[in-house]
């Protein structure tokens, strides 16, 4: 064997291993580009799993704290709850690994920023339409122009709140300023409607009537699928005017819960406009999301 065949299969030699080492050096930077890949996908799955986890702890979380809110205002304070006049700007209470906070108001179906319509059946005073009773200012007020009278007769005197929704009621307010004491509804009723075109009377008052400005009736069966609420008014006061009405309501509470658990939040809410401690009272449509 030549000196030049020894020189070059030592260089062939060197060459193979350096290949090999290369190929070995390009195969573990794979394999740990894979490994690497698979524990990135790992690690995020584990977060998302984690995290979606949360989420619906949050959620399960707000559900609780609005039953208790419910039970809140269902239950007396002599039974350790708040009563149905509960309010709270934030109340937090923990429940396993995470925590609900209530928000409960007062709330009026009736109000024309909630979405609600007022309309009469006979003619007002120029400038004193039925929207009045509904625009949350107890300064201006509806008035009919003609002094209501027996239903017999035609000259009952309506207004009618038509809802955005279907609502279970059992409360309805009517107020006017003191001012006017002589043009309250004396002898009247207020009325329930599905259709808008049929009406039930919920709560009526007879003689000697109402000697109020500032009246809250209780109607004594909590009416469901309410659309429409109605004041019938026969008889005011007194004088020859037209009946006033500052402010209509219906009466109720917003709740509104958050859950939170691991820094995530859910919110959902729901507003119930029957105002009792009855299990119907709460027979609303299900709680909705806030984005």
């Amino acid at each position: 064997m030549s000196i030049f065949n020894t020189v070059y299969e030592t260089r062939y030699a060197r060459y193979e291993k350096g290949a090999v080492l290369l190929f070995t050096l390009m195969v573990m930077i794979g394999l740990t580009s894979v490994v690497g890949a698979y524990l990135g996908f790992v690690q995020y799955s584990t977060r998302s799993t984690g995290a979606q986890i949360s989420d619906s702890q949050a959620i399960y979380l707000a559900e609780a704290g609005l039953q208790k809110a419910i039970w809140n205002l269902k239950t007396p304070e002599i039974s350790e709850g708040k009563g149905e006049d509960w309010t709270t700007p934030g109340t937090t209470e923990n429940l396993g690994e995470g925590s609900y906070t209530m928000v409960v108001e007062r709330w009026d179906w009736a109000l024309a920023a909630n979405n609600s319509i007022a309309d009469s059946n006979f003619s007002e005073v120029v400038g004193f339409e039925a929207a009045k009773a509904i625009d949350d200012n107890n300064d201006t007020y509806w008035e009919s122009a003609d002094k209501p009278g027996p239903v017999k007769a035609g000259k009952a005197q309506q207004i009618t709140i038509t809802f955005p929704y279907t609502l279970t009621v059992n409360k309805a307010r009517f107020y006017l300023p003191s001012a006017f004491f002589q043009q309250r509804p004396k002898i009247y009723s207020w009325q329930v409607s599905t259709d808008g075109a049929t009406y039930t009377t919920a709560y009526e008052v007879k003689a000697p009537g109402n000697d109020a400005t500032d009246v809250i009736d209780e109607f004594s069966t909590a009416q469901t699928g309410v659309n429409h609420l109605r004041l019938e008014v026969t008889g005011i006061g007194g004088g020859g005017d037209g009946v006033i009405i500052a402010t209509l309501e219906a009466i109720g509470s917003k709740i509104t819960v958050t859950g939170t658990v691991d820094g995530i939040s859910r919110e959902i809410e729901q507003t119930v406009a029957v105002d009792d401690a009855s299990e119907e009272a709460y027979d609303q449509i299900d709680w909705n999301e806030n984005d």
